[in-house]
């Protein structure tokens, strides 16, 4: 019983350390891509610029979202991996 409680932990361990640089990728991309569309608009014609603005900030506020929830994941698998790391060194 013991053993299948540590090996638990391990598999848990291991997912979560998978998980971690996984999710870092994703929200520093996510997060840069969001930052780039922020910037000011190229220089075009005044026809049907303010769709385009409309559309670019519906993207970044998806590129946002997207940061974000990345970070939350990075952040609670990274939460998860420190408390079963200290939990294995407890048991053993």
């Amino acid at each position: 019983m013991f053993g299948t409680g540590l090996g638990a932990m391990v598999g848990l361990l291991v997912v979560a350390l998978l998980v971690v640089p996984v999710s870092f990728g994703v929200a520093a991309r996510a997060d840069a891509k969001a930052r780039r569309l922020s910037g000011p608009p190229a220089s075009d014609a005044n026809e049907g610029r303010s769709v385009a603005v409309a559309e670019m900030t519906g993207r970044c506020d998806q590129w946002r979202q997207l940061a974000t929830q990345a970070w939350l994941i990075c952040g609670g698998a990274s939460l998860v991996a420190v408390v079963v790391v200290g939990v294995l060194i407890c048991v053993g």
